[in-house]
């Protein structure tokens, strides 16, 4: 049945023979989709859609390829994506051994000239078999005239010798940072070049944080999205100034992709009025906030201590640690509340089991506090919990009744599942983590996420671990939590635009909606599970456009 505005009978574009994978409440697929005015106006039967058609409209004919709302990348770091483009890459992404990592890092310190700073990224002894992380000493056997930073994979530790200490005035009795932020010591209390947390690696980033020298590798990273797929894109945390986002965003004079902001830190002024609604193609959402960090240095804040492994070790996890908060809960209470109460949504970084619970003491304090009215006024803010590695499924409840979304860090399974089940956290724990299927069964509205640049951002490849729950080694983690496909294509389309309040606009093909698209070589919903990362997406359009 045809489904159509009748304002006009013209439409600008028409697509025929193809799966129209709506994502509507139905999961309704149907054949031929028109366009007018960057909005869906009809979708139907080919012979019903192409009634609309005028003189000036253009017809596409897909030829069996699918066409599906174009995917939300709901929490993502484009700024962080941009200032790192230009460092050394020694990912295990771009290199397949650790002596391919090390050479890159060699290569760029052989060209560089004296005292001229090295920045490198990615740096991972679980992508990485067999690395052994540096410290102070080794880096400055390899770079005696320039200072070294290496950014771990995690980005929640660093590495850098004592020519980049020295820049920084920083050594042996300047105090740890704070808010869970430290400089790391051997057992002589000499610094040894190891930095956790973000107070601790702010300094050494923040030149590379001017925005206007990192404008066109910004317009390169949402390039790059759009080419995945991603018509939205949610920045948590380091953002753009919003004229220059805007700005970068442009190709041909149309935005080429919809972005929304959370702020954090300094930038929180920037929150001081209510939420308005800026425009089509850029909003701010509200706050971005950590509570814990990392499992990957420690930060992440654990009920049970973390393993005691060669791995821990090699990640500066010392023995009996259990993780720290990087803010007071009275801290996080205050700015929460005051937030709150003028409207904003609030999205809150809590990996481990420890972490959430007592975020959850905070919210449900912070609710009890309010009046009735209040309440619901707090529940209609749609505040989010992001990663939550550890969040249990017990606790979902109790964050539903406050109206709390999760965003999970899915691909925690996939590229570091082995590690966490064999040196970080143990079986037991690894085979709980990431509860999303019951978050979806409790109508939370949950999404998946890439957290680039900790990860690609690619979005079959979350869709896939979500179905399968494995990880690169197959190990098979928490399977009670699968996803069917239908759900894991909800979580990052219209599970999305909810979690931005944009579900009324985009997240899925209805009639009246943005027609925000992706064309793909192959339908995903009945693509085998184990094969999803291999569609390929052929076009993106942005309202219509391309």
């Amino acid at each position: 049945m045809l489904l159509a505005c009748t304002e006009s009978p013209d439409a600008d574009r028409i697509y025929i023979n193809g799966e129209i994978v709506t994502v509507d409440d139905k999961d309704t697929v149907a054949s031929a989709l028109a366009i007018k005015d960057g909005k869906i106006t009809a979708i139907g039967t080919r012979e019903e859609v192409s009634a609309l058609a005028g003189a000036r409209t253009e017809t596409i004919d897909l030829n069996g390829k699918a066409l599906l709302p174009g995917f939300i990348a709901v929490h993502e770091h484009p700024a962080i994506s941009a200032v790192f483009r230009n460092f050394v890459d020694m990912s295990g992404f771009r290199h397949h051994t650790a002596a391919e990592a090390w050479q890159a890092l060699e290569n760029a310190i052989a060209d560089a000239p004296q005292g001229e700073w090295i920045y490198a990224m990615g740096l991972d002894p679980v992508l990485l078999e067999g690395l052994q992380l540096p410290d102070r000493n080794s880096l400055d056997q390899m770079a005696p005239h320039n200072p070294v930073f290496i950014l771990a994979q995690s980005m929640h530790t660093a590495w850098v010798n004592s020519a980049a200490l020295a820049a920084m005035g920083i050594d042996e009795q300047t105090p740890d940072p704070g808010e869970g932020s430290y400089y790391g010591r051997g057992n002589d209390g000499r610094l040894n070049g190891t930095l956790v947390e973000k107070q601790a690696l702010e300094p050494f980033l923040a030149t590379h944080k001017n925005p206007f020298n990192v404008t066109s590798a910004y317009a390169g990273v949402l390039t790059d999205l759009r080419r995945a797929g991603y018509t939205s894109v949610a920045s948590l945390g380091f953002n753009m100034p919003a004229w220059l986002a805007r700005w970068a965003s442009m190709e041909y004079w149309q935005p080429r992709i919809r972005q929304f902001f959370y702020y954090r830190g300094d930038n929180l002024d920037k929150l001081s009025g209510y939420p308005e609604a800026d425009g089509d193609f850029f909003r701010v959402r509200g706050a971005k906030f950590w509570y814990d960090g990392s499992p990957y240095s420690g930060s992440m804040v654990v009920e049970q201590a973390y393993l005691d492994s060669h791995l821990a070790e090699e990640l500066g996890i010392a023995h009996g640690s259990h993780g720290e908060p990087v803010i007071s809960a009275e801290q996080l209470r205050d700015q929460f509340q005051e937030l709150n109460d003028r409207g904003w949504q609030i999205a809150t970084h809590v990996q481990g089991d420890r972490a959430a619970q007592e975020y959850l003491q905070i919210l449900q304090q912070l609710y009890d506090s309010l009046p009735e009215t209040r309440r619901q006024e707090f529940v209609a803010r749609r505040h989010r919990l992001e990663h939550g590695l550890l969040l249990s499924k017990e606790m979902l409840p109790a964050f539903a009744r406050l109206g709390i979304s999760p965003s999970f860090h899915i691909n925690h399974i996939y590229y570091y599942g082995d590690a966490l089940n064999t040196a970080l956290l143990g079986p037991e724990r690894t085979q709980r983590m990431l509860p999303v299927k019951s978050a979806f069964e409790l109508g939370m509205h949950p999404t998946l996420h890439s957290d680039s640049p900790m990860f690609p951002a690619e979005p079959f490849s979350l869709m896939q671990t979500a179905i399968t729950r494995r990880s690169r080694e197959g190990i098979a983690i928490g399977q009670a939590e699968a996803l069917t496909p239908s759900q894991a294509l909800r979580t990052m389309t219209i599970n999305a635009a909810w979690q931005l309040g944009m579900e009324k606009e985009i997240g899925s093909l209805e009639v009246g909606k943005r027609a925000d698209l992706v064309i793909l070589d192959r339908n995903p919903l009945s693509t085998p599970a184990e094969n999803l990362r291999e569609i390929r997406v052929l076009e993106t359009r942005v309202a219509g456009r391309w």
